[in-house]
């Protein structure tokens, strides 16, 4: 009988971790189960994954050494000072580690590492603390280079092919849902599979990120492309928004001829389809001749004049969508281009300008309130600890100091997650591991008989649980199972450990509710009131005077407004996704994914705004339309207002109502400007940069309307009484 991958993987951990033991403690090595820490922790599916993880756990281990060693050396005699400098490296680690993504397991490393040396050689000489770091570097890179042999040459993973698998995969979706979209215009299909298409192509470019992280750590082929790969990367994430926006656009043209006013629209539409198709030949099958053909939406102005201002305004922003996505086309067919011919000598990569990452009139830093606070909390829970273990000595002792530390940090990077029920799978491991302790160990009399015990112990946590029961298993094994060079058995030390590390979760769980409330639906309703306290300043922004100058700080504040815009709506998604929703039969997970959804697209429809006001606009049109400009500004602000303060939200048709009318008095008053003004007073592109502005200002005026019809059905009343589960 074939073994099954799973068993495969739990076999190749577990004869890891014997050996590092095997190793550690026929050299001698202090604390050998820092390399079966190591092993534990990097075990992943392929051998790709797992040389990634563990790279970033080893160059981890070394700045977290250093800066326990910097730590002891300004303070060695001083608590407090200790204190200050311990929990603001736990800080700042906790911070990098939400921010940067990609190490983010680096950062983490680094923050509880920096803990554990510096409690290691507790009460010996500064010589005894190097030898703890040095230790510590020593059997984590041996307990990594194990585990990678012992994968590479056990039954081996390999991550060959998966970028090009994962880039393939999402070419071909983002042309089948420029496909779709185009067919929604035109009036000849349905827009049934958009919301499936847009689902899978998040999760397809997720995996392609994960595909660069762990091919690229196996084949030196990709390592050398790597500028490219996050080039091609950073462009399929743009043409996402690009997507996105153009869908949100192209739902306002219900019986208008896009043929008859854009007359080149369907060879334009088949040069972008024949650039995806192209693209994913490339990616999926290697070098192919193909060259960008170069095509426009040109304009009939006789059939354009046949439509009204506010549908022109709307055709003006399409348009421009577009042409954005023939510009991403080409720079995508050229990247794969020197991808498949491993042309990257060729060129120096180009940055992307992603709408994402620029910054809007000023360089400062934004910072994220929602990390800011996670790392806040991490830091509290090491000052904490550090003052149970001063004042209080509980069993455990300068563990609370460190492992508060380590907990603290990871529940700040998953704050959805409830740390209660971490409680009972590692209370029922770690009371087995404490009866192999007990019963087993003793009974052990050579390396052989220790062998076979960790080797059972890992397989039975690797082989039969998943998820936090596996993690728990491991850790307990480690733990519990307390191997040293020179083997003694205390009872009662093992027994306050045990007592001590639920003490730890239960105190994480308390401390958890300084960083998050108990009920996600409370959270969620205080980031919809960020997210329309953002749009509110926004607005604000587009209304102003032409040719008024802003201050830095009100640079900064439209930058960070602009930042919680784009990533509010994901934050409400997860902890959507949180909420239990037995205690809230009137709101199911759908309703609250179809909120999530209107406010990304509300988000988008302000970008639009945004980008369009910062055009060169007609100054002659800017004129006659600023007071209309700012009424209107003045109505979503008060809306956005109303919203922000959580109060019952105002009906979809009283608003749908007020922006109808108000819409179609600027129908009217475009129609009057236009007809006053000398044409020749326009000079080219001003006219239509300012008719993306209106069709972007109509578009936001429909994605509020669309975001209260959703939130009409939804009981608020319920999410903000009180509740006891």
């Amino acid at each position: 009988m074939p073994i099954s991958i799973k068993a495969k993987e739990a076999i190749k951990v577990s004869l890891a971790f014997v050996l590092v033991y095997f190793i550690a403690l026929q050299l001698g090595w202090m604390n050998p189960y820092w390399a079966g820490f190591a092993v534990a922790m990097i075990a992943l599916p392929t051998a790709g994954q797992s040389i990634h993880k563990g790279m970033l756990r080893l160059w981890g281990t070394i700045p977290g050494c250093i800066a326990a060693l910097v730590i002891l050396a300004l303070a060695p005699q001083d608590r407090w000072a200790f204190m200050l400098l311990a929990s603001a490296w736990i800080f700042f680690t906790t911070y990098m580690m939400l921010i940067d993504k990609d190490r983010s397991y680096f950062w983490n490393v680094a923050g509880f590492v920096c803990l554990v040396i510096t409690l290691s050689g507790q009460g010996g000489s500064s010589e005894s603390m190097f030898q703890h770091a040095m230790f510590r570097s020593l059997e984590t890179a041996m307990g990594v280079i194990v585990y990678t042999l012992v994968t590479v040459f056990l039954w081996p993973q390999s991550n060959a092919g998966a970028i090009k698998k994962a880039s393939s995969q999402l070419i071909a979706t983002q042309a089948a849902r420029f496909r779709v979209g185009v067919e929604l215009a035109s009036g000849s299909g349905t827009g049934d599979k958009l919301q499936e298409l847009h689902a899978k192509e998040v999760q397809q470019l997720t995996q392609l990120g994960a595909a660069l992280l762990a091919e690229g750590s196996e084949s030196y082929q990709v390592q050398e492309l790597r500028g490219l790969w996050k080039q091609y990367q950073g462009l399929s994430a743009i043409m996402m928004e690009t997507l996105d926006r153009l869908q949100n656009g192209q739902e306002n043209f219900p019986g208008i001829d896009l043929g008859a006013v854009f007359p080149d629209r369907q060879a334009f539409v088949d040069e972008l389809d024949r650039r995806f198709e192209a693209i994913r030949r490339m990616l999926a099958e290697g070098p192919m001749e193909c060259e960008a053909v170069a095509v426009s939406l040109s304009i009939d102005y006789s059939a354009l004049h046949t439509v009204s201002h506010l549908d022109r305004a709307a055709l003006a922003v399409v348009k421009k969508e577009l042409e954005n996505i023939e510009q991403l086309t080409r720079e995508m067919l050229d990247c794969a281009r020197e991808l498949v011919d491993d042309a990257v000598h060729k060129r120096k990569p180009r940055l992307v300008s992603s709408t994402i990452t620029k910054n809007q009139g000023t360089r400062l830093p934004v910072i994220d309130p929602d990390q800011l606070r996670g790392a806040t909390f991490a830091a509290l829970c090491v000052v904490i600890g550090f003052l149970v273990w001063i004042y209080a000595n509980p069993p455990g002792h300068a563990g609370w100091f460190q492992m508060a530390g380590a907990i603290g940090m990871a529940v700040a990077g998953m704050q959805q997650a409830r740390l209660i029920i971490l409680v009972k799978p590692f209370a029922v491991a770690m009371a087995l591991g404490l009866g192999a302790y007990v019963f087993i160990m003793p009974q052990l009399s050579s390396f052989a008989e220790l062998g076979l015990l960790l080797f059972l112990a890992m397989f039975v946590a690797s082989y039969f649980f998943t998820g936090l029961a596996r993690l728990a298993g491991m850790v307990s094994v480690i733990n519990m199972i307390s191997v040293q060079n020179q083997q003694t058995y205390n009872f009662a030390a093992m027994a306050n450990s045990y007592v001590y590390t639920l003490l730890i979760f239960i105190f994480i769980f308390a401390m958890s509710y300084m960083l998050r409330s108990a009920r996600p639906e409370k959270v969620m309703l205080n980031m919809l009131r960020r997210f329309f306290r953002a749009a509110e300043f926004l607005v604000g922004r587009v209304a102003q005077p032409p040719g008024s100058r802003n201050s830095l700080l009100e640079n900064w504040k439209t930058t960070f407004y602009r930042y919680e815009l784009r990533t509010l709506p994901d934050k409400l998604a997860a902890w959507g996704r949180a909420i239990d929703h037995k205690l809230f039969p009137n709101t199911t997970p759908e309703q609250v994914q179809t909120l999530v959804t209107s406010l990304q697209s509300l988000g988008y429809r302000i970008e639009q705004m945004l980008d369009a006001d910062g055009a060169r606009q007609a100054d002659t049109l800017v004129g006659e339309m600023r007071e209309d400009m700012q009424t209107w500004g003045g109505k979503l602000e008060s809306a956005f207002a109303g919203l922000s303060e959580a109060q019952d939200v105002e009906s979809a048709p009283d608003i749908n109502e007020r922006l109808s009318t108000w819409l179609s008095h600027l129908e009217a008053r475009m129609g009057e400007t236009l007809e006053r003004l000398d044409p020749g007073s326009l000079r080219d592109g001003e006219a239509e940069n300012f008719y993306r502005l209106l069709g972007s200002v109509r578009g936001v005026s429909e994605a509020t309307v669309a975001y209260t019809c959703v939130a009409d059905s939804i009981d608020w009343a319920q999410w903000r009484e009180e509740v006891f589960s």
